[in-house]
């Protein structure tokens, strides 16, 4: 666990983009000095922007214990500055650790579609006249010779490299200039072909444009009026369809969407939707403990699951259970504890894509809609047993055939509500796991 209480320590400014080159305080040891230029080079590379494509993210292992896969989950960040404090030294069970606070002064984020959502203070509150939010970053580092790099090409095994110091925990997360925020959006939306994306780089970059002319971050236009289906319904609706429905039939599942949706058939998740007395079949809002705060136009649902595995193109079965927890049996104190994030933004604006690539842009109804086309889909038990037995009738390939096997066998024990055979333990995981 981090360490919350933050000592009164000298601090410098550190102006995004520009190497901040300091002296030492008399008295600050050369191991302090080391580590603290460790974070001072990570700082630097970090707003630069150099983790915002897949190219250099193996270097992230130079610099943290355990590097997440690509793409990270999390937004970018969009910085007026840094400043780093002395590194504080801390001896528990005979390893030694530094302390490191790192001061970010946020002028907003963007998410993978390229929108800006302005740093906001705690409760909600968005920072006097579009001046950047403080948050501070506090980076505990121990010198060691191993990491681990996640994702499906690294195993989740600990790897040796150079003895270093190293931060512990998880890196992925960027925090960059506006420079370097310019030139990734702009890169993004020229690649792209989805016309959310683009329509989001546009006033993003407007926004961006604006800051680095020193120009405080404007007003986002607020979105007036109100949607004719509650945030809630809509999910609600979402989830009760789309967990039903297999490939050739998510053209139903269109108005949904901001845009025509691109499910990722390649990574399926099979789960049973657990109910909720208080809420919707299969939703927990954010007014629940471990919902989405709701953020000007969007507000985030977590879908409470009980999950049975997770399916590849190949109709290969991973992370499954070793046995069910049936429906309704929720002594488990894990029970329904898988959840899966929906995020809806209220937006009048969206579009349609013909089979000729043609793209029409729409204006109206206010409504909730989802953001992320690129949706990984989940299905329940029954839909999970069609859809493998359809496509492993529809090819040839044995490779497909021969898990489809495997996999039916694992699933209709779920359907029946027994025990997996031995063969099949071996690459289960505890339930609750």
């Amino acid at each position: 666990m981090k360490r919350l209480l933050k000592l009164t320590i000298a601090m410098f400014l550190v102006p995004v983009g520009v190497c901040a080159q300091t002296q030492m305080p008399t008295g600050q040891s050369s191991e302090a000095n080391e580590v603290k230029a460790v974070v001072q080079q990570f700082c630097k590379l970090d707003t630069e922007g150099t983790w915002l494509g897949p190219e250099r993210w193996h270097e992230l292992t130079d610099f943290f214990t355990s590097v997440q896969s690509w793409p990270p989950d999390d937004s970018v960040s969009v910085l007026k500055n840094y400043s780093l404090g002395e590194a504080k030294k801390s001896v528990v069970d005979g390893t030694v650790y530094y302390e490191v606070d790192v001061d970010y002064f946020v002028w907003g984020s963007i998410n993978s579609f390229l929108r800006f959502t302005r740093a906001e203070l705690s409760k909600g509150k968005s920072s006097a006249a579009g001046e950047p939010v403080e948050r501070v970053s506090h980076k505990s580092l121990s010198l060691t010779d191993s990491f681990v790099m996640g994702g499906p090409i690294w195993n989740e095994e600990k790897t040796k490299g150079t003895l270093r110091w190293r931060m512990n925990g998880r890196g992925g997360s960027s925090n960059v200039s506006v420079d370097a925020a310019i030139r990734w959006v702009t890169e993004t939306r020229d690649k792209s072909n989805d016309p959310a994306m683009k329509y989001n780089a546009e006033r993003t970059l407007a926004i961006l444009k604006s800051l680095s002319t020193g120009v405080p971050v404007p007003a986002l236009p607020a979105v007036t009026g109100t949607a004719e289906e509650s945030p809630s319904k809509v999910a609600s609706r979402f989830v009760d369809l789309e967990s039903g429905l297999l490939p050739d039939q998510w053209s139903a599942l269109g108005e949904f969407f901001v845009s025509v949706p691109k499910p990722r058939w390649n990574k399926v998740h099979i789960v049973d939707l657990v109910s909720s007395d208080a809420e919707p079949k299969g939703i927990k809002t954010n007014a629940e403990p471990k919902g989405i705060e709701t953020n000007g136009g969007t507000t985030g649902f977590d879908v409470p699951t009980n999950l049975l595995g997770e399916l590849d193109s190949s109709l290969r079965l991973s992370n499954y259970p070793s046995f069910r927890m049936l429906p309704g049996n929720n002594n488990s104190a894990c029970y329904g504890d898988d959840y899966l994030g929906i995020t809806l933004l209220l937006s009048e604006k969206h579009w349609q894509i013909a089979q000729d690539a043609t793209v029409k842009e729409l204006d109206g109804p206010l409504a909730w809609r989802i953001e992320d086309t690129f949706f990984e889909p989940f299905i329940t038990l029954d839909t999970a047993i069609r859809y493998v037995t359809q496509t492993r009738d529809k090819t040839a390939d044995p490779v497909i055939k021969k898990n489809a096997a495997k996999t039916l066998a694992i699933l209709r024990n779920y359907k029946q509500g027994t025990p997996l055979p031995k063969q099949f333990l071996s690459g289960s995981r505890a339930p609750c796991s």
